[in-house]
């Protein structure tokens, strides 16, 4: 009776020795993962840019589409230079916010990447962007701000 119980508490020891051996393991590859970003949440330090991005250039105007496979976003907006209704694409990065028009001044009301696909066509939108290097260049987004309601 007495070598049963030798066995049993000797195997009972070795699987939670096991476990704790196999647990430190996975949280050291976890740690050397690196993180990617999600398109499902707001990335950090999303807040402090947002005040950043409103100094940029701007351009007001109608959302047409946003083309997730090229990470792009085209709006309709009337150039007060030529008087005339131009379209214009700009790429969206990692960098890129997406806020709607903050009904208070004070605080961005941010949203995720992926609720970009939520808003209407014809939204109103304002894309402040980076200028283009070169002239055939699409401009960067830094900040999409649209007036919807989801």
């Amino acid at each position: 009776m007495g070598k049963k119980y030798l066995i049993v508490i000797l195997a009972a020891t070795v699987l939670i020795l096991a476990g704790v051996v196999a647990l430190v393991f996975f949280q050291k590859q976890r740690a050397i993962l690196p993180i990617v970003p999600s398109e499902e949440v707001i990335r950090p330090g999303a807040e402090e840019d947002f005040y950043s991005y409103l100094e940029l250039p701007s351009h007001n105007g109608k959302f047409l589409k946003f083309d997730k496979t090229k990470s792009e976003i085209t709006i309709l907006y009337f150039d007060t230079e030529t008087m005339k209704i131009i379209s214009q694409t700009f790429k969206i990065d990692k960098k890129t916010i997406f806020s709607k028009v903050p009904s208070e001044s004070s605080k961005p009301d941010l949203f995720p990447k992926k609720d970009l696909q939520k808003v209407e066509e014809e939204t109103r939108t304002t894309v402040f962007y980076l200028l283009p290097e070169k002239e055939n260049e699409i401009p960067l987004a830094r900040l999409i701000q649209v007036e919807a309601s989801f």
